[in-house]
């Protein structure tokens, strides 16, 4: 017999027309806290229980179902009783969860005691994620008044750590600005720290600081957006404006034409750079999306070895999922989008949930004996999605499967941003093998310096500073950041 089905099915919505259809936000937020619900202990937890342990704010049943079937928003104080609940770290389920839901930033309804915790970030104390998002919820509170100066500060601080910062530590950050970016004192401040890093020649980090510019109100942002996508100084402003306008599009007929005929061109056009030609097209499938017709973006066709990657993960997520219930229908939608969605916004987010469910562990230990068994061709697509998925999904333990290929060249620039994101530190004499063995160009140059600055490494950027003429002003730019703004981008 069966087992019995343990509360209502996630809501799924229309399959008509895909086999393989797309994983709204919603569904992603109720599909992870289902699978915390299941997979956090050692045994089940019911709905019932589930509930009971949510005691703040008091819920029922219903509210649990309804949570998991994508029916209700699930109110942060409630996703940090989960994060405790089941050890996870503070802010992380907030992070991604909230991240989901676009429009909403993460924080209390209520503003927490902001003094000493400005203090703090004043001061050249690492400050966490959550702590950002807290004060920062503090501050744009309708009456809370704070000096210019003050807000330059902060804003500069937090923006920095963001660049600095991956996965859901990120993604708190990154919504702790968009909060700041609706306030108009901070707002107008942090529009004047995202200049500063845009008009530095050596800055290697300004792609997320121009497409933070959408969560800005103003019509001088939108401006200020439209002048970077067509008169860019170099492919990083115009991504910044490309990643911007796809993640919020704008809504005045006028500005949609401009914006549509700006956007075809470069997805048309011969000498357009490859990523830049990726984003335009993310910008026309979202100005689509927010037509009356709506042909959401689904996933891409994975080619064999794609589908044998894809078995394989699907494989380890069902041998994960034995224990307590029935087949996990929006699993494998997740896994393939996660591989192969056309919408770049939404691959990033569905990464960031498996990264945030109680399976990381045995996906990041699936992608790394497929990329050290070799069933991949190396430099291949599927290959290079693989190298980018253990760089968010990985740990530690990886790095030495990222770290031999980056003495590969087909597969050296895509491992050395991996390792940017992967915990721990790479070995300075494989950093030196890599600038001294072969000669290797700019692009490889800047993906090493990428590695090497995002682990705040002094010593490695002092070697790229030495042996890598291309991109020595930008390794200078790394070395005067200030220590505690790599020391709190990991908190």
């Amino acid at each position: 017999m069966p087992p019995a089905r343990r509360g209502r099915p996630t809501s799924l919505g229309d399959e008509a027309a895909d086999p393989w259809p797309r994983v709204e936000r919603g569904q992603l937020a109720a599909w992870l806290l289902k699978m915390w619900r299941l997979y956090g202990h050692d045994d089940i937890l019911t709905i019932r229980q589930m509930a009971a342990a949510v005691r703040t704010p008091p819920v029922d049943n219903a509210t649990v179902s309804r949570w998991e079937n994508s029916r209700a928003t699930v109110p942060v104080s409630a996703l940090r009783r989960y994060e405790r609940l089941f050890g996870l770290p503070p802010g992380e389920l907030v992070a991604v969860v909230t991240a989901l839901g676009r429009d909403r930033p993460v924080g209390r309804r209520t503003a927490p005691p902001g003094a000493e915790l400005l203090g703090k970030c004043l001061d050249r104390a690492p400050v966490s994620a959550a702590e950002w998002a807290d004060l920062t919820v503090s501050l744009t509170q309708p009456r809370r008044r704070l000096a210019r100066p003050v807000w330059d500060t902060l804003v500069h601080r937090l923006l920095t750590e963001m660049c600095l910062s991956v996965g859901w530590r990120y993604l708190l950050r990154l919504s702790a600005l968009q909060r700041v970016h609706r306030h108009p004192e901070g707002g107008a401040a942090l529009v004047a720290a995202t200049e500063e890093f845009v008009t530095e020649p050596a800055c290697q980090l300004i792609i997320d600081q121009i497409a933070l510019l959408a969560a800005n109100p103003t019509p001088a942002a939108s401006r200020r957006l439209f002048r970077l996508l067509c008169e860019p100084r170099n492919d990083a402003e115009q991504l910044g404006a490309l990643f911007a306008w796809a993640a919020r599009p704008p809504r005045a007929p006028d500005m949609v034409r401009r914006l549509e005929a700006v956007v075809r061109e470069l997805r048309a056009g011969a000498s357009t750079a490859p990523p830049v030609r990726e984003a335009a097209s993310d910008v026309v499938a979202a100005l689509f999306r927010h037509r009356p017709s709506r042909p959401g973006a689904r996933s891409a066709p994975l080619g064999k070895a794609g589908e044998a990657a894809f078995g394989a993960l699907h494989g380890a997520l069902t041998r994960a999922q034995i224990r307590h219930h029935d087949d996990d229908v929006l699993g494998p939608r997740i896994l393939r989008q996660a591989l192969a969605s056309t919408d770049s916004d939404l691959r990033i987010l569905t990464v960031n949930v498996l990264h945030a469910s109680p399976f990381r562990g045995i996906l990041a230990d699936t992608v790394a004996s497929l990329l050290s068994s070799g069933r991949t061709r190396t430099g291949s697509p599927i290959h290079r999605v693989l190298v980018d998925l253990q760089g968010s999904l990985g740990e530690a333990r990886h790095r030495p499967v990222v770290e031999n290929l980056v003495r590969r060249d087909t597969a050296r620039d895509a491992a050395a941003v991996a390792l940017a994101h992967l915990p721990g530190r790479t070995d300075l004499r494989l950093w030196h093998h890599v600038l001294t063995a072969q000669p290797t160009g700019a692009r490889t140059q800047r993906a090493v310096l990428y590695a090497v600055g995002m682990k705040g490494d002094r010593d490695g950027l002092r070697l790229l500073r030495a042996h890598a003429p291309l991109v020595r002003a930008r390794a200078n730019w790394w070395l005067r950041l200030p220590a505690e703004a790599s020391a709190g981008a990991a908190l």
